[in-house]
């Protein structure tokens, strides 16, 4: 059984200031789900499967026979799985495979080997047992087993002797040490083997012995195989254990492996030739990312498919021209013959696992490895037949399923029926952007724009290049968008065109993070349109520049651009435009502090992004408004809006960018009120969604923030590097540099390097200082002021005195200049912070601050920052233990260990046990004091549990494997799988049967 994962932080050996963001050589350890091999590269994505192969032979050890059954298709990493769980455990390895071979499988193929390869314990227990000799080279069918001097028996008698043997083996080898006895391939086990197992499963009694078998399922069905299983399943319990495909995520993590660290320039395309089996990811990762399948593994599916009829192979050649799966009369119109021929056809590619019949009763590869292996050796004429006969399938049903006529342009297209191809891809571009669908827009009208160059045609190309532009920037092509729109720019003859390009571009560089293009865009914009002009444009124009007005922290330009849009807008009865010009209104209303008037402003240009359908105003205007939600503190609100914008913003192709700032600003709250969990499960949401370019910056800030609270200041270091490295590159707005600089700086200063933190204080200062977004440095003065006090605590010294007295002026000129804004003192966090700074300052000034920091901490706790009044509460304590230990300050200290254990807050519940055993003081109250609730009445409030792991460990107790747990909880896997372990080391134990047991005992239920 493995130990509970221990926090970690940052080497000591490797402490360096943070402020000079130069990322640590190295880290030590790696997670259970990435473990290398031989070569170097890791396993990716099984690491929930590790440890239930893991927890089955935890059981076999405790005398409880248990058997694994892994299953999957050809290449999933069967094998991989079973080595790596293999190389981790201290047991006695009893392994072989089945093997296939023409005629009748090898009888016991798997056995043999087994014997062959074990140990010098098997060896010795071999040369004992004349019957299991029999098995390997040089020994006698023959040969006296008995020690009587008669031959061996044959017939049931003999196999008997054979099977009591094995099972006289394995249990002398489980009295020594526990045994993984494997059996691989079991889909190719003669009979002889899979009685053999049925034997064991039935007599094995407190063996120490875990049965791993390895099952694929891609193989032609075989029903001597299932009837097995299904009665080794009624004699013995079998946990079958799947092992699915990657993810897209893990398929980008082993590619890069196998890279060098160098990604795929083209992932998704990898992704999808792949389909996320490892196997086929290793062969397609080593080729460029357009080369056609490597030999080996193009010969290791041709050899599926020659195998068919030729009928059979010729529909096969249908579908892959196809390129999708297909009803049975489409396929059967491309290809010119009966549905009940086609039926026919297909039968024995269905058996063979090379095709499959989905639920909706299409027909579809069963890899699409097998699509271009079929795909491959179609013959020229053959090809452009059925790309005709496909087109021609589609326009009959293209009335019931407009989408499909992208499809009949690219069949046309290659069938050199140019066109008909250019007339299809044409309705295509405008058909996918009704739908929404606009990667296939863009790709629509990127065939259009190949094709005017080859055929005649009356097109006004510059607004086919503002709607592939358009296409393009949706689909997350702002690099492609951007190109079209110069050239739009370029070559449009009037300047109202070109104004609308060059707005355009500002658009699409502030939703990209870069304001100083943004603007000179806009202003180019403004410059091209008529002087005076009352315009849809002028008000769209105007509209926007507000929005990256706001955005880059110039709230006095944002107001007058807002309402000057909004005048124009309601003039001429531009409602998009009187959307996007309320959303700006109502952002600065927010930054200013009219927070009612904000929210207000702000559902009005979400209701107007609704009526009018646009994605990105729709995403603009979730996300504006969910920051102004957290920023007013109505959590529940926001919860629910990030509930219903994310299936909107995906409904619409924006859950990418947009729908990933929606997340952040909900998880945000969260993590304020202490909901770490739901935040931490968010912002793993958020990422999983891969957000391009400055989006992802906020995330992995936030990511940082909670891995500080958890005490993991490594993973904390390594993420807001990540987003320090992306607000830099992405010329970010000020106020996102700035919150980055202060999650910096309060890594520094829990990682005990105040200097450090002060230098980063003093660089966000800087940055911020003469702008609008000075109002919001409140935060930066009081981690200034504690790096300070930190500091003072240590270094008394007259030299230090006096280097921190400027440095303390500084800071309050600092705190000055906060407060001359008028939004500052609007915030509902305003008079918390306050307390805090005053707080922070009486510390370093060693003046009394106890009342300071309850009123810090009272006030934390009405704006629910959970976090920062457990952090108050600390303060407070040690402030009143500083003048003397009594009730009031046991109190204290008692209410800062509960609040920080409540939290999860490993480093700070650290800091106040070690206050508490400075001062002798028991964090426990005696029973006769607990109030009901407590200990008394909730018997697992001496662990501090959160919510979250009470109904992780509730469905433990229960015998639920983490996949379960994620699927009743709706998080992930992985997920799951954290929660677990912070269970068991809260609960001080190292395994799940231990954790149950303590949850029975203390009447823990559902």
């Amino acid at each position: 059984m493995g130990k509970a994962p221990q926090i970690r932080s940052a080497p000591s050996s490797d402490r360096r200031y943070y402020a000079k963001w130069v990322r640590p050589s190295g880290r030590s350890g790696e997670h259970d789900d990435q473990m290398s091999d031989a070569s170097g590269a890791r396993m990716v994505g099984r690491g929930d499967h590790l440890r239930t192969l893991h927890a089955a032979l935890a059981r076999a050890t405790e005398g409880e026979p248990t058997a694994v059954l892994v299953a999957g298709e050809l290449g999933v990493g069967k094998t991989r799985l079973v080595k790596e769980f293999l190389a981790t455990v201290d047991a006695e390895v009893f392994a072989g495979a089945c093997v296939p071979v023409v005629g009748e499988p090898l009888p016991y193929a798997a056995l043999t080997q087994a014997l062959r390869g074990g140990s010098a314990l098997v060896r010795q227990e071999v040369q004992r047992s004349p019957v299991l000799a029999r098995l390997l080279p040089g020994g006698s069918a023959d040969i006296d087993e008995t020690g009587t001097g008669e031959a061996a028996g044959s017939g049931a008698a003999s196999r008997l002797r054979l099977f009591q043997a094995v099972l006289a083996l394995l249990g002398r080898l489980s009295a020594v040490r526990p045994v993984v006895h494997v059996v691989e391939d079991v889909q190719w086990a003669d009979r002889s083997t899979l009685d053999l197992l049925a034997f064991l499963a039935t007599n094995f009694t407190d063996e120490r012995v875990l049965v791993v078998l390895t099952l694929r399922t891609d193989t032609a069905d075989d029903a001597r195989v299932s009837r097995w299983l299904a009665e080794l399943g009624r004699h013995w319990p079998v946990t079958r254990l799947p092992v699915g495909r990657l993810d897209h995520a893990e398929v980008a993590e082993l590619v890069a492996q196998l890279r060098g660290g160098r990604p795929a320039e083209r992932l998704d395309a990898l992704v999808a030739r792949s389909a996320g089996n490892p196997l086929f990811v290793e062969q397609l990762a080593l080729v460029d990312d357009d080369a056609p399948l490597p030999d080996t593994l193009q010969e290791l599916l041709h050899t599926r498919v020659a195998e068919l009829p030729e009928e059979t192979r010729r529909a096969l050649g249908g579908a892959a021209v196809l390129g999708r799966p297909t009803t049975l009369p489409v396929l059967a119109r491309t290809l010119g013959v009966s549905e009940e021929g086609l039926d026919e056809a297909l039968r024995p590619a269905l058996a063979a696992h090379v095709a499959e019949l989905r639920p909706d009763l299409r027909v579809d590869f069963h890899h699409p490895a097998f699509r271009e292996v079929v795909d491959g050796e179609l013959m020229p004429r053959e090809r452009i037949r059925l790309h005709l006969g496909a087109a021609e399938a589609l326009a009959e049903i293209e009335d019931r399923a407009p989408a499909v006529v992208g499809e009949m342009a690219r069949h046309w297209h290659r069938a050199g029926d140019l066109p008909r191809a250019l007339t299809a891809s044409v309705r295509a571009g405008g058909i996918y952007v009704r739908l929404q669908a606009f990667a296939d827009a863009h790709a629509a009208y990127e065939r259009v724009l190949e094709l005017v160059e080859e055929v005649p045609n009356d097109l006004d190309l510059v607004q086919v290049r503002l709607k592939a532009a358009d296409a393009a920037n949706l689909a997350g092509e702002s690099e492609r968008a951007l190109a079209l729109l110069d050239r739009v720019r370029a070559e449009a003859t009037d300047p109202t065109t070109r104004a609308e390009a060059a707005a355009r571009i500002g658009a699409i560089h502030f939703r990209g993070g870069d304001g100083a293009a943004a603007e000179a865009a806009f202003r180019d914009a403004l410059a091209l349109l008529p002087a005076g002009e009352r315009s849809v444009r002028a008000a769209r124009v105007r509209g926007e520049m507000a929005l990256q007005a706001v955005g880059w922290s110039r709230f006095d330009e944002a107001e007058l651009l807002a309402a000057e849009a909004l005048r124009i807008a309601t003039d001429v009865g531009a409602r998009r435009e009187e959307g996007v010009a309320r959303n700006a209104q109502g952002t600065t209303a927010g930054f200013r502090g009219d927070l009612d008037r904000a929210v207000e402003l702000l559902r009005t240009a979400l209701e107007i992004a609704r009526e009018v359908q646009d994605p990105q105003d729709l995403g603009s205007a979730y996300v504006n408004l969910s920051h102004v939600l957290g920023m007013a503190g109505r959590l529940e609100e926001n919860v629910e809006l990030g509930r219903i914008g994310i299936v909107e913003l995906t409904r619409v192709g924006q859950e990418r960018q947009q729908g990933s700032l929606l997340l952040n600003n909900v998880s945000e709250q969260l993590a304020e009120a202490g909901r770490l969990e739901e935040a931490g499960e968010l912002v793993a949401d958020a990422l999983s969604r891969h957000p391009r370019g400055i989006q992802a910056a906020p995330l992995l800030r936030l990511g940082a923030e909670l891995a500080l609270i958890n005490g993991d200041l490594t993973t904390a270091w390594e993420r807001c590097e990540q987003a320090r490295l992306i607000v830099e590159s992405e010329s970010a707005p000020v106020g996102w540099v700035r919150e980055v600089i202060e999650t910096a700086a309060e890594i520094e200063l829990w990682a005990q390097r105040p200097e450090a933190a002060h230098d980063l204080v003093l660089e966000g200062l800087e940055l911020v200082a003469g702008t609008d977004d000075e109002a919001f440095a409140g935060t930066l003065v009081a981690l200034g002021l504690r790096a300070l006090a930190d500091q003072a605590a240590v270094h008394r010294d007259h030299r230090s005195r006096v280097r921190r007295a400027d440095q303390r002026e500084r800071l309050l000129d600092a705190r000055t200049a906060v407060s001359r804004h008028r939004s500052t003192g609007a915030m509902p966090q305003g008079h918390a912070q306050q307390l805090w700074l005053s707080a922070e300052l009486a510390r370093l000034d060693e003046q009394p601050a106890a009342e300071l920091w309850a009123g810090s901490a009272d006030a934390w706790t009405e704006v629910r920052r959970r976090f920062l009044s457990a952090y108050a509460r600390w303060r407070e304590a040690e402030a009143r233990l500083g003048a003397g230990v009594d009730a009031e300050a046991v109190a204290a200290l008692r209410a800062a260990h509960d609040a920080a254990r409540s939290l999860g807050a490993v480093r700070l519940v650290d800091e106040v046990e070690t206050l508490a055993r400075w001062y002798r003081i028991d964090l426990l109250p005696p029973a006769s004091q607990m109030p009901a609730g407590d200990a008394a009445g909730d018997p697992l409030a001496a662990y501090g549990l959160t919510e979250r792991e009470r109904q992780v460990l509730v469905a433990l107790a229960a015998g639920r494997s983490n996949r379960e747990i994620a699927e009743e909880l709706v998080i992930s896997s992985k997920t799951a799988s954290v929660h677990v372990s912070n269970i068991l080391r809260k609960l001080d134990v190292s395994g799940r049967q231990e954790a149950a047991r303590i949850a029975h005992r203390l009447g823990v239920t559902a």
